[in-house]
């Protein structure tokens, strides 16, 4: 008997892309053109106006393409007197594409090798049905070979014939089973491919649109303006500034300009851009404020639930204390601007009452000293204005993840050029320039790039400056001066029982220049620490300190030394200026001095004493 080859057949397996219909449109379904946009530190409210026309009466506009980081609680709009606006309703909705011939032309391809791989299939199953014919075609020869051997009738020939196309058929079976075996395997890599191709291509092919419903009723037939408003995130502004300005010049020019990023997904082009440091709101009402309800516990008893972390320590909070709760009452402000119902409305003002009640609890149990400076440190976390910047002209910003600059102004600030030196810390000497806010804005503390001549010098920051406050900008430093302090002599002795140290310090400065600096030379002498009895004592100064009042007043008590001096051109080496002063230290001889510990209140206090040196 003879194998033949049965015909093998395909199966044809179709895919196609279903879209969802949008639903019909009507004239009044329109997107409108963003004319307003204010943009805040991190989010914008969005002013898209657009024209109404049709007949008196009531209708229902569709505005489309709104972006896909709108805040959709945030819509609001409104409409001249005749026109009145009943409801708006945002939603969203899915949509399809239609396929291109791209998309066409892959389908096809995948249709076809599935195809091919189902003809495989049939292919393979063909080979195994042949082997199973080769097994039963042995079962049926053997016994039939075993009987007529018993008999005497065996036909040798027709035995070895059949044995002969049985192991012929099966190496010709097991050759085609390995081709179709790797066939199988290339068509699957093939489609896999398509298939990817296919999903990158189409993955756009669905998207959601976002739309604003707006009932309106029109009192006319005349077209009236309406406006749709609503906030969206991802986008914000900060402040960075540019300072350009000439050692022998009066006055220093500075641009302020606003560092954009405008993530929000749509473009805003030729706008008017208000720029704010206010928080959007959408809620109306303000937080409500709950009784300050107090008890009397006993002191160590209140220690000991501070200690198991079951109350805070009022009386000895630390700054980051201090820090977590205005985090958590500014979280909460924001919660209850934007509470639009009873329960969050609540909520959020309950939890400002919480930071509200911990924040009196310090004032109420707290040292005056630590009420002091808590309350100082509380005012520079919390108190920054609300700033508002209206640009002249329209400004076109386009939705993209890099960030975007634009000016806000440009003045021509008077300022006043000296050096600092301050050898104890370092022997550069520094420019610097005391620089007067007479702008018509005020402006926000950010980062600044500083030019001097024409070349850049460095970069720093400035911090917030109201109109006509003055603000320190560094210039780097200045290579031609030089400074530094030496211990010209030290002297210890015992006065009763106390010990009595004696120190004389001389300053140096080097001007390589050929005119004359004027610099702000600073030391400093140790001060006591807390109730330390150590008393200090200033003996000789060859120069006077400076009679800056801010110095006087909040700088000299503390130790820190400042002299005005004004050193001529060409001091060097020997001509060098120089400044001696001396002072004494006296203690109880059975104690030796050091450091305290108090290094955190210590930084905060070097914090302050550098702000009051930035801004005056």
């Amino acid at each position: 008997m003879l194998f033949s080859s049965l015909a093998a057949s395909g199966l044809i397996l179709t895919s196609c892309l279903v879209a969802m219909e949008a639903p019909a449109n009507n004239n009044n379904d329109q997107i409108g053109r963003v004319s307003h946009v204010t943009l805040y530190r991190s989010q914008a409210l969005v002013t898209r106006t657009l024209n109404i026309a049709g007949e008196a009466g009531d209708s229902e506009v569709v505005i489309g393409d709104l972006p896909e980081n709108i805040v959709p609680d945030s819509l609001f709009a409104e409409g001249s007197p005749d026109i009145e606006i009943r409801a708006v309703q945002f939603r969203t909705r899915a949509v399809g594409e239609s396929p291109r011939e791209e998309v066409r032309q892959l389908q096809e391809q995948i249709t076809a090798v599935q195809d091919k791989i189902a003809l495989n299939a049939k292919n393979t199953e063909i080979t195994t049905r042949q082997v199973e014919y080769l097994d039963q075609l042995e079962g049926f020869v053997a016994p039939t070979a075993t009987t007529e051997l018993s008999q005497g009738v065996l036909n040798a020939e027709a035995l070895e014939r059949m044995t002969k196309f049985s192991f012929e058929q099966r190496e010709t079976i097991a050759a085609r089973q390995i081709e179709l075996g790797k066939e199988k395997r290339d068509l699957e890599e093939e489609l896999n491919l398509l298939q990817r191709k296919l999903s990158e291509i189409t993955s756009g092919a669905t998207k959601t649109v976002r739309e604003a419903v707006l009932f309106v009723n029109k009192s006319g037939a005349a077209a009236e303006d309406v406006r749709l408003n609503y906030l969206v995130n991802n986008c914000g502004w900060s402040p960075t500034y540019t300072i350009r300005s000439t050692v022998d010049r009066e006055q220093a020019t500075l641009d302020y300009n606003a560092l954009i990023y405008q993530m929000s997904g749509e473009d805003w082009q030729d706008v008017v851009l208000t720029l704010s440091t206010a928080s959007p709101a959408l809620s109306a009402a303000g937080p409500g404020l709950a009784p300050l309800r107090v008890s009397l516990t006993v002191e160590a008893m209140q220690q000991g639930q501070a200690q198991a972390g079951q109350q805070m320590d009022f009386k000895n909070i630390t700054l980051g204390q201090v820090e977590e709760i205005v985090s958590k009452q500014q979280r909460a402000v924001d919660d209850n601007r934007y509470a639009t119902n009873f329960r969050d409305y609540n909520e959020s003002s309950w939890t400002l009452n919480t930071a509200a009640d911990q924040l009196s609890c310090v004032e109420l149990i707290g040292d005056s000293g630590v009420v002091t400076n808590l309350q100082s440190e509380l005012q520079q976390l919390i108190d920054e204005p609300s700033l508002t910047y209206s640009l002249a002209s329209g400004v076109s910003l386009n939705s993209r993840s890099s960030r975007q600059m634009v000016r806000i102004v440009t003045s021509d600030l008077p300022s006043t050029f000296y050096h600092v030196a301050t050898p104890v810390l370092t022997s550069f000497v520094y420019r610097e320039a005391e620089v007067t806010n007479d702008s018509s804005e005020d402006l926000l503390g950010g980062p600044i790039t500083v030019y001097l001549d024409d070349k850049f010098v460095g970069r720093g920051e400035i911090p917030t400056v109201a109109r006509g406050q003055t603000f320190v900008v560094g210039f780097g430093a200045d290579p031609q001066l030089r400074t530094r302090r030496e211990l010209a002599e030290k002297q210890d002795g015992i006065n009763g029982g106390n010990r009595e140290l004696k120190f004389d310090y001389r300053l140096v400065i080097e001007n390589f220049k050929d005119a004359p600096a004027t610099i702000r030379l600073i030391d400093r002498m140790p001060t006591a620490a807390g109730n330390a009895e150590i008393r200090v004592t200033k003996r000789d100064f060859s120069k006077d300190l400076s009679d800056d009042e801010i110095y006087q007043r909040l700088e000299k008590p503390e130790g820190i030394l400042r002299w005005d001096v004004e050193v001529p051109a060409g001091a060097t080496t020997s001509d060098a200026y120089v400044v001696d002063y001396s002072y004494t230290v006296e203690y109880d001889r059975n104690f030796v001095v050091s450091l305290p510990a108090t290094y955190n209140q210590q930084k905060q206090e070097f914090e302050r004493l550098q702000r009051v040196r930035t801004v005056r």
